[in-house]
């Protein structure tokens, strides 16, 4: 009788320290799925804080003493100046970049047809743009470079086309990028002090392209860069336009985004970390002596 009133106990007592350690457990596991909740919303909600947060410090540091720069950008732009660091770096050199993409007016449409619109209609606004969202300067400061760029699926270049060419027209083709910028050169010398900064669009990984239409893209960009340039300068007498390849900087030799710079994920063409801090170190070598000789001839032009 007595062992079996010492089994009962013993049971009893098994019995009580296994539902405490379940309910301890429990607990514990309410308190780490309270926590994840908690760390997921925080996650879901970061994006739009950062930008929330970036915007406030654009707005105020546009009241202080700097050089102002607006870039019109997609996705790529922002792994530019997030990832790659570049808004750090412009503003360790007293230049301040006010990112204009989506949500903006003037950076919801970046493909090749719609930039001479933006130029011959919208100059007002991407003088006087303060931050993201919408944010404009009501006094008479205002940005003295712009710079932009189109997204990659404009490195798909479908065709050779038939000159001149329709800026205007969606269809992807030499003809029609090249008649953008023989368009374009009226709209920039009609800012002398203002400095612009085409960045070419970035290449494609090889699944979203052929090598025909990748290689299309290097031959319009190497154009831009090698033969605009310095003929806009020859016709306008002005320097106030130069052109960064990144297509060049981001691609391997079958025109085509480098492994090395790609995500883990297919038909992604956004550079990884590797290639968006690779392409602002080439920019920055690219863009300090241009913004130090426009520094220097600012001075001696007229009002924009």
């Amino acid at each position: 009788m007595n062992k079996i009133l010492i089994i009962i106990l013993a049971v009893s007592i098994l019995g009580n320290l296994v539902g405490l350690f379940i309910a301890y457990k429990f607990l514990n596991t309410r308190d780490w799925l309270r926590q994840s909740e908690t760390k997921l919303a925080e996650a879901q909600s970061s994006a739009a804080g950062l930008s929330e947060a970036v915007s406030a410090m654009t707005a105020r540091l546009d009241e202080t003493d700097v050089t102002r720069m607006i870039f019109l950008h997609h996705s790529v732009g922002r792994g530019l100046l997030e990832r790659g660091k570049l808004r750090e770096q412009l503003l360790n050199r007293g230049i301040l970049v006010k990112g204009a993409t989506f949500g903006d007016e003037l950076g919801e449409n970046t493909d090749m047809n719609f930039w001479l619109e933006k130029f011959r209609t919208q100059m007002p606004q991407m003088l006087s743009f303060k931050a993201h969202p919408n944010l404009y300067r009501s006094d008479s400061i205002r940005n003295d470079i712009v710079v932009f760029k189109s997204c990659f699926p404009n490195s798909d270049v479908v065709a050779d086309g038939t000159e001149p060419g329709d800026p205007r027209v969606p269809v992807r083709t030499i003809a029609n990028y090249r008649a953008l910028f023989a368009e374009l050169k009226q709209e920039f010398a009609k800012y002398p002090k203002t400095l612009f900064i085409y960045l070419t669009a970035p290449p494609l990984v090889p699944e979203l392209t052929t090598p025909e239409n990748a290689k299309r893209a290097r031959t319009f960009d190497t154009w831009v860069v090698n033969e605009f340039v310095s003929a806009y300068k020859q016709e306008t007498g002005l320097d106030n336009f130069a052109a960064f390849d990144l297509f060049a900087v981001l691609a391997d030799s079958d025109n085509v985004l480098k492994a090395e710079y790609r995500q883990n994920i297919e038909g992604d063409s956004h550079p990884n970390t590797k290639g968006s801090r690779t392409a602002v170190e080439a920019f920055l070598r690219f863009f300090d002596p241009v913004c130090d000789a426009r520094r220097t001839a600012a001075r001696k032009v007229g009002p924009a």
